[in-house]
This record gives C-alpha cells, structure tokens and sequence, in this order.
C-alpha cells in the first residue's frame, strides 16, 4: 500500500505535470541552438513540476493548518520546554545510563483564546510561505530555463521576495512560537505550571519564555540575494546584447 499511495500521489503528478510542461513550452517556442538537449529539458522541466507540487502542497497545508489550529478543541500544542524534569523511570533498568531527563513536553488544551491560536498558526503558517516562495522562483526559473530566456527581469524579483520570506518564515517561526508557548504557559498559571523551587528541592514544571534561535535562516536568506542580485546583472546584460543585436 505505501508503494502504489507513493506512486498514485507523488509519482504520478509529477510525470503528468512534467509532460504538461514540455508540451506547454514547447508550443510556445521555436527550437534555438544553443539551447538546452532533450535530456536537460526533461530534467529542467521534473525539477519544475516538483516545484510547482511543492508550491501547491504548501498552500494546501496552509489551509489546513488554519483549520486545525482555529477549530479544534481542545488543541494539541508540542515543544513546551520543561524545567527541572524529573529522571524517567525506564533509564534506572540500565547501568549504563548515568543521566537522563526529559527536555519537552506537550499540551492538550482547552479554550485557547483567539491570540494565542493566531501565535500557533504564524509558527506553522511562515515555514509554509517560505516553501511556497521557494516553490514559485524554482518553477519560475525552470520555466524561464525551458524557454531559452532565463533572465527575465521579474525573476531577480521574485528571487529577492524568496530571500525575505525564508528570512521572516525561518526567523518569524521561531520567535512566534516561543511566544506562543509562554502565553500559553500564563494562560494555564505560571505560579502552579511552572518548575521551580520551595525551599525542600527542586520540582518539575515548565518554563516561563524560552527562545533559543537557530540562525540558518539569515544564510540561506543572504544567499538567495546574492542569487538574486546575480541575476539582475544577468538580465541587464542579456538586454545590453539584444540591444547590441
């Protein structure tokens, strides 16, 4: 069953998808010699399909990330981070564990005001829009490829535009997510939810705010605008020796 679910919804649209695209370009297009071969074509037009797939799954999941998140009650809410946690019960059957703890917890959650859904909604939403953004230049860009003209002005565009969501979706997430969990944790009680200590010993609970910020993003961002500002000098030379023509 995995095999043919694979093959029926993944394998499938993308055959179809990449024959729907050689069709579509080349009837828009005359043969040009320096061109991309047969085979580039194919694999130009598989990377494209894939990326349009990727676009349109992203928006899918957009959607249903929206429904889950605004409508389901009570809500499942993973990653709270704990503090104090106690040793679990199964590492004592090994002598050879010297430590252990746990490091998240998760939550089902009832009567989550508005706010703190709309937090949990942007930490799945902004991942989305950044693939959903990538999905749209690496398509644009194939298209481009299978025209013959891949320096077209609107590309640098949309590559920037890419640059700034994988920035803000990478970054945004993380930060509306840490944000989420702490008003969450204030919504339950902090001085009956959170560790700490009474005097007798520590006691497990979780944390308050937690932001620890993965950096990534910022380079995948500066690279895809230097990808972009190199297309933006491909296009104005493109234009300069079509004037020259």
């Amino acid at each position: 069953m995995g095999s043919g679910f694979l093959a029926l919804w993944i394998g499938l649209p993308i055959v179809v998808g990449t024959i729907f695209v050689i069709l579509l370009v080349r009837t828009r297009r005359a043969a040009e010699p320096g061109g991309l071969s047969k085979l580039e074509e194919w694999v130009v037009a598989v990377v494209g399909t894939g990326a349009m797939l990727v676009a349109a799954g992203s928006t899918v999941m957009l959607v249903l990330a929206g429904i889950q998140v605004f409508t389901v009650d009570p809500l499942r809410i993973d990653g709270f981070p704990l503090a104090n946690a106690a040793v679990p019960a199964f590492a004592e059957k090994s002598d050879a564990i010297v430590g252990a703890g746990y490091e998240s917890a998760w939550l089902e959650v009832a009567g989550l005001p508005g706010g703190m859904r709309w937090l949990l909604y942007l930490e799945s939403a902004l991942p989305l829009l950044a693939a959903l953004a990538i999905g749209v230049a690496v398509a644009w860009l194939a298209i481009g490829l299978l025209r013959g003209r891949p320096f077209v002005r609107s590309l640098p565009h949309v590559v920037g535009v890419t640059a700034i969501a994988v920035l803000v979706g990478g970054l945004g997430s993380q930060v509306f997510g840490s944000f989420a969990r702490a008003s969450v944790v204030a919504f339950l009680g902090e001085r009956t939810i959170t560790g700490g200590d009474m005097g007798d010993g520590p006691y497990e609970g979780l944390t308050g705010w937690v932001l620890t910020l993965d950096l990534a993003p910022i380079g995948w961002a500066l690279g895809l605008a230097l990808v972009a500002a190199a297309f933006q000098i491909g296009t104005r030379m493109q234009k300069d020796t079509e004037a020259l023509v």
